[in-house]
């Protein structure tokens, strides 16, 4: 028998009714208290996953559900755009005590943590993105009977490896137990369901696809203001042309910026009359290492750096290509956002997210992953025919909102939680 609390049937939608009506006396109402729901992920820094939790804390519907917040670390550039009404506690705070070293000592004292606080708080269920956090709050939530919802946010067989640091092995097999046990698994991708399924020994068909969702209004809205970079606005040194192109995420070796560089700098040789700017958006451990490639390969002028921006849909809006060169994605939230925005896309067609946005190019020119040449050649041809890439991102805008709105993944979202919870006290 399967453990999974809610199976990848189609989902009926429940309307939670205020009051309900005691069968054994028709004429007594009680009131049905909101679902308490605790949100948990490491910090609030300027990841997808990160975007997601946000996302959903402020759209969640207040007159069915309680939304709280529990983070490893309380930081983060996002953590200013948590709705007031959200309690957040932090790990880091709760638990003052000095780092341990013994082997596991820092885990377990998380976990005793986040059962405690779900313990001080009533939670009726706890939601949890990305693996490491699910190593934390599923645990927490299993021990003391509470369902959990727990969401892969990319592939494991490519994804894991470069995240888990020491001891993968244990970590997996804890994660294995983990899943079979909850509530729901859900993944950001259908690709990244069966592949979850796979690398943990999941039974076929048990994670359910639960797609990203973009905020259509705001995007948009964050869009009209201008992108304030004298680099970036100003025109090509005469009588060239300028194309701009842009890209957005952690500065890491996964995100694949190095191949775009080097792919810049063979156009660079390749296009005398085209002043090319690349706009890199973002932090990470990698920055360093990109900034001393972009300077031996004499690109000052033409890439940025431009670290992590709040106005990013701007960036997006005002470029001629938006370009993500990832070596591995789950559903990129900067791809969809960018697609929002009517700008052309182009993608390397890496596991597993990327092609399923673009239904195989057909609102994108996809790529083949880790290839400069496939990269520079796939550039190339957009660059050459704009108005065909334009044709392209105008059908990338309507699949953007009639499949990955915000309004379509919260309503979803919601709907998942209540089943989780209504099957529990069933």
């Amino acid at each position: 028998m399967p453990k999974y609390g809610v199976q990848p049937t189609p989902l009926v939608r429940y309307d939670l009714e205020l009051t309900v009506t005691n069968s054994s006396n028709p004429g007594a109402a009680k009131i049905v208290s909101r679902i308490r729901v605790v949100f948990s992920i490491g910090a609030l820094h300027g990841g997808g996953s990160e975007r997601q939790i946000v996302s959903a804390l402020t759209h969640l519907d207040r007159d069915r559900f309680e939304p709280y917040l529990y983070v490893v670390y309380r930081s983060g550039p996002l953590l200013s755009l948590i709705p007031e009404d959200v309690p957040i506690a932090a790990f880091e705070e709760r638990d003052s005590r000095a780092p341990t070293r013994i082997f596991g000592g820092m885990h377990r004292r998380r976990v005793q943590d986040m059962r405690r606080y779900l313990q001080e708080i009533r939670a009726d269920v706890c939601y949890d993105r990305t693996f490491l956090m699910t190593l934390v709050s599923a645990d927490a939530a299993q021990s003391l009977n509470i369902p959990n919802i727990s969401t892969v946010v990319t592939n494991p067989s490519t994804g894991f490896a470069p995240v888990a640091g020491r001891f993968r092995w244990l970590k997996k097999r804890s994660l294995r137990r983990l899943y079979r046990s909850s509530a729901c698994v859900l993944a950001v991708s259908n690709g990244a369901a069966r592949g979850a399924e796979q690398f943990y020994g999941l039974e076929t068909n048990s994670v359910i696809t639960q797609y990203n969702g973009v905020d259509l209004t705001a995007i948009r809205s964050a869009a009209t203001e201008s992108v304030d970079s004298t680099w970036w606005n100003a025109p090509a040194p005469h009588p060239k042309r300028v194309i701009r192109i842009v890209s957005a995420g952690r500065l890491n070796h996964e995100k694949g910026f190095h191949l775009l560089i080097s792919a810049l700098a063979q156009l660079k040789r390749e296009w005398s009359d085209t002043h090319l700017r690349l706009a890199l958006l973002g932090e990470g451990n990698h920055r360093l290492q990109l900034q001393n490639q972009i300077d031996s390969a004499k690109l000052g002028d033409n890439v940025r750096l431009a670290g992590f921006q709040n106005n990013a849909a701007a960036w997006y809006r005002s470029a001629d290509v938006f370009v993500l060169p990832s070596l591995v994605e789950g559903m990129p939230n900067v791809l969809l956002e960018a697609m929002a925005l009517g700008t052309p896309v182009i993608s390397s067609r890496c596991p597993y997210g990327p092609e399923e946005i673009l239904e195989n190019g057909m609102h994108g020119a996809l790529c083949e992953p880790d290839s400069v040449t496939g990269l520079t050649s796939t550039i190339r041809d957009v660059v050459l025919d704009l108005p065909a890439a334009e044709k392209r991102a105008a059908s990338a805008t309507s699949r953007v909102e009639s499949v990955f709105s915000q309004d379509v993944a919260v309503r979803r979202l919601e709907n998942i939680i209540f089943q989780v919870v209504h099957r529990k006290g069933s």
